[in-house]
């Protein structure tokens, strides 16, 4: 039985949609438009399923996915998954974007994506003769500012999420942005790809509000050098 119930989870949320794709549907014939946004929105889908992520809805071209529910690997491995998923139809489209020229459209295929980690609430909503498995909330709001905030074929993350994932994925800052609703300002992040096993082994980074520190394993020749200049560090920070 489907009953109205919800419940407050962190979710991880992810939004995209076509640059630019009003101008592309008044350039193609209806049989041709459904044809080409099927097959998107089928490739777009299959890769979400793989990475285990939940498809909420289709509006028009755009996607909304979420992470986190009805199951969930733990916060930090749905949005590396989250952002795993993201740069995996970002390199899709290189592929899809063959099909779309075939079909006549002088126009490129670019994606725009925005990504956020949050306490949302999820379930059924909804009439009682009609309900919606789906996200509410601030956090849902955030991810689809983000993603009109990306630039064509970019992935564009909250600090949140950046705070998360940093460790996996090579990110670069890229502007704050105002939301409506919130008193500050949201740091924001371009994704740029993933972090390979090796390079996270090799080098250690950490950075907090006026605390920074990068050490490159391999070329650190002397250990307990290293050791006792942060415990002389510890020492003044604890004076």
């Amino acid at each position: 039985d489907v009953k109205i119930n919800t419940s407050r989870k962190t979710l991880t949320v992810f939004f995209s949609d076509i640059k630019s794709f009003t101008t592309i549907t008044e350039k193609l014939e209806p049989e041709i438009l459904t044809d080409l946004i099927t097959n998107y929105l089928t490739e777009m889908t299959n890769i979400a399923i793989k990475y285990g992520g939940t498809v909420d809805k289709y509006i028009g071209d755009a996607i909304m996915i979420f992470f986190g529910d009805p199951n969930t690997k733990g916060k930090k491995e749905d949005a590396i998954s989250c952002i795993a998923m993201a740069l995996e139809m970002r390199s899709r489209l290189k592929f899809l974007r063959k099909a779309w020229k075939s079909a006549g459209l002088s126009e490129s295929l670019d994606v725009r994506m925005g990504i956020h980690t949050d306490v949302c609430t999820v379930g059924n909503f909804g009439s009682q003769d009609r309900l919606d498995y789906t996200v509410l909330g601030n956090g849902v709001n955030l991810a689809s500012r983000l993603e009109s905030s990306a630039n064509a074929n970019e992935i564009l993350i909250s600090e949140n999420t950046y705070n998360v994932i940093k460790s996996y994925f090579k990110c670069n800052f890229f502007k704050e942005i105002n939301i409506k609703g919130r008193s500050h300002s949201i740091k924001t992040y371009k994704v740029e790809e993933k972090i390979s096993k090796e390079e996270r082994m090799q080098t250690i980074q950490i950075n907090r509000d006026g605390f920074s520190i990068s050490i490159d394993k391999d070329r650190v020749k002397d250990v307990s050098e290293i050791v006792t200049l942060l415990e002389n560090s510890i020492e003044k920070l604890t004076d």
